[in-house]
Order: C-alpha cells, then sequence, then structure tokens
C-alpha cells in the first residue's frame, strides 16, 4: 500500500485520466501498474498553474483521495491565490465533494533537509506504529497539518473524532480541543477559529479563546442548509498570516494547525 501524491501528473492529465488509472487495478496509460491499492492526496494546492482542474469531483476516486495539503514547507495555503483573485483551496476542494483529511509537508528541496522546524507537517493518530495502522488512519481522515513540532491536537465534535461524520443536519455541537507541545507550551494563548464553508473563502462561525495544556470545550451551532462541512484551524493571534486574506478576515493570524474535517451527514 501506498501513498500517492497527486502532483504534476494530475495537472498535466486533469481530464480524469489520472483518476481513471488511480481507481484501476492493472496499469493504464503507461504509469505501470495501477493505483487501486494506494491513496493520494492534493500536494501544494495553488502553487502551480492548474489546480487540478479546480478540484474537479470524480466520484470513483472519492475514497482514495485522502489528503489536501494545508501546510507546505513554511506556507498556510488557507489563502493560496487569494492575492490573485483565486479562492481558498479549502473551500474549492470540499465545496467541490471531496472529503480528504488536512496533512502539512516539509517538500524539501533544500540543503536544510532533516531540520523541519517551522515547515509543514502532519500529526495522526494511530493505534500501532505499523503501515497498516497508517493506511487505516489515513483512510479514516484521522490526522491533522500543523507546523510546529511536537504539537498534539486532538478534537472531538460531539465525541466524534476529527474525520468523522456528526449524525444530524443541525443544532449545536459541542467541541472538545486538545492542545499540548509540553512544558515549554503550557499556557500558551492561542485561537480556535472554526471554518465553515464560505462564497471564496471560509465562513469563520465562531473564534475560542484557548490555551495549550488543557482541553478547551465549546458548543457552536450548525446547519447543514450552510454546508457539510466544518474544519477547525488553531492560530496564535500575536503573529501575521504571511498569506492572508480579505481585510478584516479573522484568519488572517498566524496558523498552527488544522484538524480534519467534520461532516454533517443526517441519517
Amino acid at each position: 500500500m501506498v501513498h500517492r501524491r497527486v502532483h504534476r501528473r494530475a495537472r498535466r492529465h486533469a481530464d480524469g485520466r489520472l483518476y481513471r488509472w488511480l481507481t484501476r487495478e492493472d496499469g493504464f496509460l503507461g504509469f505501470g501498474d495501477g493505483g487501486a491499492d494506494g491513496l493520494a492526496g492534493f500536494n501544494h494546492p495553488g502553487r502551480e498553474p492548474g489546480r487540478f482542474n479546480d478540484f474537479r469531483y470524480e466520484p470513483a476516486a472519492h475514497d482514495q483521495l485522502v489528503s489536501l495539503e494545508m501546510f507546505n514547507r513554511y506556507d498556510d495555503y488557507l489563502f493560496e491565490g487569494w492575492a490573485k483573485g483565486v479562492s481558498s483551496p479549502l473551500v474549492t476542494c470540499l465545496n467541490a465533494g471531496w472529503r480528504p483529511g488536512l496533512s502539512g509537508v516539509t517538500d524539501e528541496h533544500g540543503t536544510d533537509w532533516g531540520y523541519p522546524e517551522g515547515k509543514g507537517r502532519t500529526g495522526m493518530w494511530v493505534t500501532e506504529n505499523t503501515r497498516e495502522a497508517v493506511f487505516q488512519a489515513m483512510t479514516q481522515r484521522r490526522f491533522f497539518a500543523t507546523c510546529v513540532s511536537g504539537l498534539r491536537l486532538d478534537a472531538t465534535a460531539d465525541g466524534v473524532p476529527m474525520g468523522g461524520s456528526i449524525r444530524r443536519a443541525r443544532g449545536d455541537v459541542q467541541f472538545a480541543v486538545d492542545l499540548d507541545r509540553g512544558a515549554d507550551w503550557s499556557g500558551r494563548r492561542l485561537d480556535v477559529q472554526v471554518l465553515r464553508p464560505g462564497d471564496g473563502v471560509p465562513r469563520v462561525a465562531d473564534v475560542v479563546e484557548a490555551a495549550a495544556g488543557r482541553v478547551t470545550r465549546f458548543t457552536v451551532p450548525l446547519n447543514a442548509d450552510d454546508g457539510d462541512w466544518v474544519v477547525l484551524r488553531v492560530s496564535d493571534p500575536s503573529r501575521p498570516n504571511a498569506t492572508p486574506g480579505p481585510d478584516g478576515h479573522p484568519c488572517n493570524d498566524f496558523g498552527v494547525a488544522y484538524s480534519s474535517p467534520w461532516w454533517l451527514d443526517p441519517e
């Protein structure tokens, strides 16, 4: 089993050929063996032209497209392209119908490989340190994106871990967010921003003050009529976002971490 990041080949074959290869057992279009045994992710969305055909949805690849990068190297991708008139990759991807978890990567191209402080990385919730457990965590979207080494982000919505479904269409949802990075960060002020579907950029349903080293609990009313996903962004309000969005947007501060989304899936 492998995890393939969908990159230049996806941009060259945005007509769906790569997705057809990804879901086939045998070789196809000169790519070698089919990709049906693997998982894939959208990497640094927006940095190069094409943007995966603006995240055109391919239902057959739904289960295998498990990740969307929100941190790549030192960059926060929430507002990538906004200054050039392009919508948020997060909003575009999730609104298109994809259901990825959110990841971060160092994407090493320089001489400091192995020294990733400040660069993107992914935290996973696994039952054991095996390939099978990692594969399961990825398929269940039980992971989070961060740019901080040693950060723990655990979060539930009505008791459901990140990446899962909230089985109702509307009502107050109780979140519990556990942030920790050891003694150096104990009590450090952070914000938790509740991101919802918006027009071009995410709408922020609430901003809750939190702190590292403790569990923060809060309730937010959600309605599936406003969109079927919710993401938590952890930020440092004392620092600016190097890639800001619209003037006055609450997420123009420094991004520390992103949970994977929850989905409003009424029974």
